[in-house]
């Protein structure tokens, strides 16, 4: 780990704070950030709920442009990125996302909620805030908030026509241009288009076929419209994107193997840099995505009612050779069981999510009412189909195809596939009230029934596989003796999900107190029918103990029970801000990530109880009128207590949760003439061990991570300009590993250093 890079600019960071202390009079007050957490207005400091905002001017000095850019400065707030763009998995103190499976942490943008996290991980332009929400908040924002929220409000068209453009040009031949314009129509109508063009070749590259395999390509739009009557707003969103890129970039380490010329002594995700990209076939991924909102607000005298209607399409193919990721005349190939369990296999999937939601609303409309309330039902339907093929590699190429090539003789015959929809119908009511017990004690109650009704059906053809030598491609005739009209199933998962909040105004204005009880839940689901067959079989083919499978065909409803006792309070004279929170939480049936190399399986599993202790400071500063300090630190304890299946495993780690992780840094904007300015902002963050297994294999254990990024520039009222580094101590390491056996790893790599220069205009 190369130390002195971080280092050094600590000192020179430290060196430049303390003359600014001491040197210059402080003058300012941190700003007053207005958030709506608990879907009302209400100060920062006012609402009794651990949240971090970014405000629109904090994410244009801070570059954030990607969800990541400022998921790493919130305390006990981790990510995963993994296999290609659409992949992207939040966790939040303790509970994690796993693929597959529902997400732990709702996202929110412009009222709407996400049906899936793949419409999360994308550009972020002409954003006006974002609040991070910490602790369960499905009495409020209903199903897979069961560890927070995330809620993004994009630019609203503006009265007066203005906007803003800016360009970014990096290494790995990366170019970025994003923007916004808006203003008024008529009297009443008012409208913004934002869009951003991003291209790069990403860091890395095939030393065989010369493949960019991080490459990205995209392009997304989105348009605004506002109506506003007298007592009525109503505001129409479009939004699109479409996206070419690499997909499934992984790395095999399989104990003494030669990749690339790279020996592997065996599994070690901290050392997955070392091995080359070497697949003979290159990977691609295309994804097109399309949403409609309408939102509708009615003020009356005392009542607000909202309906917010949406529509969102997700089409994402992606496609790469198989385990073990190497060329056609490897050594890998002929290694053991794996030239008779894979061959030289490729994959291809083809995820396509339709989702509707509707909600309504009912809330008081008197802001310093003793007693204020909300009222209001959330439906949402959803269908998803999930298509995988897996082929056998002969040197020919990934046939584009996403039906069967059932001609053995062919270039990239099909000797495993699958097509499955899968159905999601949810409706809760929910209702929430604030009441003032006294002028400083506030007593907050909210509760939602949720129901989700599930369903899966298996849509592969019951058709001879004559590349594999197989009766059917249907998995679930072939292993559960079903018809293919048979081959469906239902479920539905009921929940009382409450939420209690007592909070305490402290003397002087200073803070907040409070204390919360919620209740989470995420529903359960299936997995394609005859997994469990198949993974039975398995076992029992090669000796194995089949009991020791527990994965199933279906998985049940994840639910949480979580504590929280967390202050937030400003000092001298509002300059300093702390805030703090303990917490915790037990989980019960917390869903998992499941890869079984045989039969390419992967599903969701369980594991049976999880217990969760953790704590979270956060402190910022205006030490002058141009100078803030920022420092964060989250630690989380989350230990696996009950697992039936593999009582040995009970007492490690949970996966895919990092122990704890720090940020700090400052923002200089400091004024040079009467009309230029100097900006600089340094980050430092710091992510904490974590093991992506339930077993804690060795070799599947990540190193703490360091990382330090930077920006320096001028600027006027109108333009600005700036250079920008991130990762500037190049840190080397794996955002993701899937361990599979003692002597097999499959880690992906994170981004190295980054840097470019941007130039902004404001008009």
């Amino acid at each position: 780990m190369k130390t002195w890079h971080y280092k050094t600019l600590l000192h020179i960071a430290a060196l430049s704070i303390s003359m600014a202390v001491f040197t210059t009079p402080a003058q300012a007050a941190l700003e007053e950030v207005v958030v709506t957490a608990r879907k009302r207005t209400e100060t920062l400091l006012d609402a009794p709920v651990a949240v971090t905002a970014f405000t629109a001017d904090l994410i244009e000095k801070a570059g954030i442009s990607r969800p990541e850019d400022f998921l790493g400065l919130v305390p006990n707030v981790t990510f995963v990125t993994s296999n290609h763009q659409g992949e992207f998995f939040v966790n939040m103190r303790g509970q994690a996302s796993v693929r597959f499976a529902e997400s732990a942490v709702a996202v929110v943008v412009d009222g709407v909620q996400l049906s899936t996290s793949n419409e999360f991980n994308g550009d972020f332009f002409d954003i006006e805030q974002i609040e991070v929400l910490k602790g369960p908040q499905n009495s409020l924002y209903g199903r897979n908030a069961t560890a927070g929220a995330i809620i993004v409000n994009t630019r609203a068209p503006s009265k007066e026509w203005e906007g803003t453009i800016a360009a970014n040009y990096g290494n790995w031949e990366t170019f970025k241009i994003q923007g916004g314009v808006g203003g008024p129509i008529t009297d009443n109508i008012s409208m913004r288009f934002s869009g951003s063009l991003t291209d790069t070749d990403g860091p890395f590259t095939n030393i065989i076929t010369g493949e960019k395999v991080h490459r990205w390509k995209n392009q997304t739009g989105r348009l605004k419209l506002r109506w506003e009557g007298a007592n009525t707003t109503a505001d129409l969103i479009v939004g699109g994107s479409h996206g070419v890129g690499g997909g499934i970039a992984f790395n095999a380490q399989i104990a003494g193997t030669t990749v690339g010329g790279v020996f592997v002594p065996g599994p070690d995700t901290n050392a997955v840099h070392d091995i080359p990209f070497v697949n003979d076939a290159p990977g691609g991924n295309v994804q097109d995505k399309f949403n409609i909102s309408l939102r509708v607000e009615h003020e009356f005298r005392d009542m607000v009612v909202e309906s917010v209607s949406s529509f969102s399409e997700i089409k994402d193919n992606y496609q790469a050779k198989g385990l073990p990721y190497a060329d056609y005349s490897s050594p890998l190939n002929q290694f053991g069981v794996f030239e008779a369990a894979f061959g030289d296999l490729t994959q291809k999937w083809k995820d396509e999510n339709k989702a509707f939601i509707q909600e309504f609303r009912l809330s008081s409309n008197v802001d310093d009412a003793r007693l204020r309330w909300q009222v209001g039902m959330y439906v949402q339907d959803a269908r998803k189909r999930r298509t995988n093929l897996n082929g056998l590699y002969t040197g020919g190429g990934i046939s584009s195809s996403l039906d069967p090539v059932v001609d053995p003789a062919a270039a990239n015959p099909t000797i495993g596939y699958d097509r499955t929809k899968f159905g999601v119908l949810n409706y809760s009511p929910f209702a929430n009230i604030q009441y003032d017990i006294t002028e400083d004690l506030q007593l907050d109650v909210a509760i939602r029934y949720e129901t989700e009704e599930r369903d899966v059906e298996t849509l592969t053809p019951d058709i001879p596989n004559v590349p594999g030598g197989a009766a059917t491609y249907n998995q679930c005739v072939a292993n559960t003796g079903r018809t293919a009209a048979d081959c469906t199933d239902k479920a539905t998962f009921h929940q009382f999900q409450p939420k209690i909040t007592l909070s305490y105004s402290l003397p002087d204005d200073i803070g907040t107190l409070y204390g919360t009880y919620g209740k989470g839940f995420k529903s359960g689901g299936f997995n394609a029918i005859g997994t469990r067959d198949i993974l039975v079989n398995s076992a029992i083919g090669v000796g194995a103990d089949p009991s020791l499978i527990f994965t199933q065909d279906s998985y049940d409803k994840e639910t949480t029970d979580a504590f929280e006792i967390g202050v937030k309070t400003r000092w001298m004279d509002g300059r300093l801000a702390i805030n703090g929170a303990v917490f915790y939480t037990e989980v019960s049936d917390a869903q998992q990530f499941e890869f079984f190399p045989v039969g390419n399986i992967q599903a969701v599993s369980r594991i049976d109880e999880q217990e969760i202790k953790g704590f979270e400071v956060d402190a910022s500063f205006t030490a002058t009128d141009w100078l803030d300090l920022f420092i964060g630190y989250g630690y989380t304890d989350a230990e696996i207590t009950e697992l039936q299946a593999q009582p040995a495993f009970e007492g490690n780690r949970v996966p895919y949760i990092q122990k704890d992780n720090f940020a700090t840094g400052f923002q200089v904007n400091r004024p040079l003439t009467g009309t230029l300015d100097f900006n600089a902002r340094l980050e430092y963050k710091r992510y904490g061990s974590v093991w992506y297994d339930s077993s804690n294999l060795p070799g599947s254990r990540r190193d703490p991570v360091e990382l330090v990024d930077a920006r320096i520039g001028i600027s006027t009222d109108k333009w600005e300009l700036s250079f920008w580094g991130r990762n500037l101590n190049n840190e080397k390491y794996s955002s993701e590993s899937v361990p599979l056996l003692s002597f097999l790893n499959v880690p992906y790599k994170a981004r190295t250093r980054s840097y470019g220069i941007e130039a902004r205009y404001n008009f």
